[in-house]
């Protein structure tokens, strides 16, 4: 993260690029019911994508990597600045996590703090992270998927690197959907069916809300601005398809969710023992894929047949619309100490009621 970054306010091409995320995320569906259609993944509609896989280890994806890290800040503090973003950022991370947006930062909030006598405070934090919902690692064949535009992004929640990851939800989308489509995929474009969430947070609460009411108290003991009318319905959806608990992955997915998570462990950095664990999760992760994806769709290089039909219903869109603005990446400059410094004490503060965001 660069200086620059972290002490600029964002531009006013991310502004209005947030403002048109929010626009386009609300235009998705007049039907809040649809939030709830699929009780595995609900609050998430599959968007249907035309694109090329890339070489990870290529220069166009490592361009595409570096322009995001030096737009991300910008987007989180653009994100909180906006009153709907700002609202949905203090139900989804709480006072605490918009704060850490505020600085430029990736938020997380203090779901527990514990303090002994005689040793420093320790807090047991949630942690959320920008991640791009069309993939870093594909092509999109049309100029309507901008990779590092705010309507590509979400702010999810991560398990830290390291831990087991079979309850992070962004991993669970990437070993269901993602990864068995691009493994072995073919060189040529294909149907890519990318996990779009309708908030641009997930999930988008951590408690729940069975009336409206209830909903706009919380708001307001948290000094956030009210939502519009849609996004209350959506949350309301939310929380009754979640049966008002927090959402969690469903265990008959955490094994192939906490494989993803390996792909990514220090030991497992070998390339030839990777692309052994990759194989193994495309297969797992490609008969599991099968029962919500449609015709056509590839998994682990075969396209489902014609007369496939999905066992689970999960709404369907296609994206059409081109980015209204462009966003560019400034100049990246060397790190903030400062910033650090700061991002720990925010993140070990406890988080009262009443606390303004």
């Amino acid at each position: 993260m660069s200086d620059d970054s972290q002490s600029s306010p964002p531009g006013p091409e991310m502004v209005k690029a947030v403002v048109e995320m929010l626009r386009n995320l609300e235009e998705i569906s007049n039907d809040p019911s649809i939030v709830g259609q699929c009780p595995e993944l609900p609050g998430v509609v599959l968007d249907k994508v035309s694109a090329t896989c890339l070489d990870r280890e290529g220069p166009e994806y490592a361009k595409v990597n570096r322009d995001y890290q030096t737009l991300r800040a910008h987007y989180f503090k653009a994100l909180a600045a906006h009153p709907v973003g700002r609202a949905l950022a203090a139900l989804a991370v709480g006072s605490t996590g918009v704060e850490l947006m505020e600085l430029g930062r990736p938020p997380a909030s203090v779901a527990e703090v514990r303090s002994k006598r005689g040793r420093p405070a320790r807090g047991r934090r949630e942690s959320f992270n920008c991640h791009h919902v069309v993939p870093k690692s594909i092509r999109p064949d049309s100029d309507a998927v901008s990779i590092n535009h705010p309507t590509n992004f979400v702010v999810a929640k991560t398990t830290r690197r390291g831990l087991d990851q079979s309850e992070n939800p962004h991993h669970f989308w990437h070993s269901l959907f993602l990864h068995p489509q691009t493994h072995n995929a073919p060189a040529e474009p294909i149907p890519i069916y990318v996990v779009r969430p309708m908030f641009p947070f997930y999930p988008p609460i951590t408690q729940g809300f069975r009336t409206v009411d209830e909903l706009r108290r919380k708001l307001a003991a948290l000094g956030a601005p009210q939502l519009p009318e849609v996004w209350e319905n959506r949350i309301l959806e939310f929380s009754k398809a979640t049966k008002h608990r927090p959402y969690a992955v469903p265990k008959e997915y955490h094994e192939i969710t906490r494989m993803f998570g390996d792909l990514y462990k220090a030991q497992n950095k070998d390339p030839e023992l990777n692309q052994q664990m990759r194989a193994s999760l495309a297969e797992q992760g490609a008969r599991l894929a099968a029962d919500f994806l449609p015709a056509g769709a590839y998994v682990n290089g075969q396209q489902l047949p014609a007369d496939h039909r999905p066992k689970k219903l999960i709404p369907l869109i296609e994206s059409q619309k081109k980015p209204e603005t462009v966003v560019h990446p400034s100049p990246a400059r060397r790190k903030s100490r400062t910033s650090k410094r700061q991002l720990r004490q925010t993140a070990l503060q406890p988080q009262p009621n009443h606390q303004k965001v």
